[in-house]
């Protein structure tokens, strides 16, 4: 293990016994949001955490009607389940953290989609996948307006899949890096409703359907979108658990309802 990683579960430790300040509680979440890939052991502990709780809180109940039994068998289980709460309660972010911390500030042009390498002998298909490739390339020059004219093109002649859905992902993109989010929304839920058989293009349109959504102060249904970009175990799956985190946080949503999401 890395002396970074050590460092940070030393600070969780801190954390969890109270010895933090609300200055390096809140310096610990920006540490987890620049890199989410620490919450890799920390996540899956959550879960097992979260269904242990509820295993103890069961046992509990029937111990506490078992008088017969040794009284350290209740004092443990008691125990247990306050270490597992205790432990839990990490994962909520602490209120004072902002939640731009957690969203996406710009979108890299490597999360745009072009064509999939694999030429169609159809001359239309081939014209459709050139046209979302040089709408790639209008974008990574900077010229906004030619890729969007592009993207348009390509809904315009070929709005059928996979090209529907990775023309419209484009542009929420575009609309996105221009903070343009009401016009990065539609455009994101219009490829949600064409794409066909590809988690990828799903994934990254729920990721930045829902960062779209925070930024213009639609947090309930920013949560829900994250929620499905995090179902989906892919390559957003950490940053959607943390920004989901933060979302409950703030909506006031306990550990319990959030998992029976």
């Amino acid at each position: 293990m890395s002396d970074n990683k050590i460092d940070i579960y030393k600070r969780i430790d801190a954390y969890i016994k109270g010895s933090l300040s609300e200055n390096e509680i809140n310096e610990l979440w920006v540490e987890f949001a620049k890199r989410p890939e620490l919450l890799e052991d920390l996540e899956l502990e959550v879960s097992v955490r979260e269904t242990i709780k509820k295993k103890f809180e069961s046992e509990i109940k029937k111990v506490s009607k078992i008088t017969s039994l040794p009284s350290w068998t209740w004092h443990a289980a008691a125990a247990a389940v306050l270490l597992i709460v205790v432990g839990i309660q990490f994962f909520q972010v602490p209120s004072k953290s902002n939640l731009e911390q957690f969203l996406v500030n710009s979108i890299k042009s490597d999360q745009l989609e072009t064509s999939d390498g694999i030429r169609s002998k159809d001359m239309m298909m081939m014209k459709a996948d050139s046209m979302l490739n040089l709408g790639f390339n209008e974008f990574v020059n900077g010229n906004n307006r030619r890729a969007l004219i592009l993207f348009n093109e390509v809904i315009s002649e070929y709005d059928y899949e996979p090209y529907g859905s990775k023309a419209y992902l484009n542009k929420g993109i575009v609309y996105y890096n221009e903070a343009s989010y009401d016009s990065a929304i539609t455009a994101f839920e219009a490829s949600l409703i064409r794409v066909d058989d590809s988690k990828m293009i799903e994934e990254k349109a729920f990721w930045y359907l829902g960062n779209a959504l925070a930024n213009t102060q639609k947090y309930e249904e920013a949560r829900t979108a994250i929620y499905q970009a995090y179902s989906l175990e892919g390559i957003f799956r950490k940053p959607a658990f943390l920004l989901l985190q933060k979302l409950n946080y703030d909506l006031g949503y306990s550990e319990a309802e959030s998992a029976g999401d």
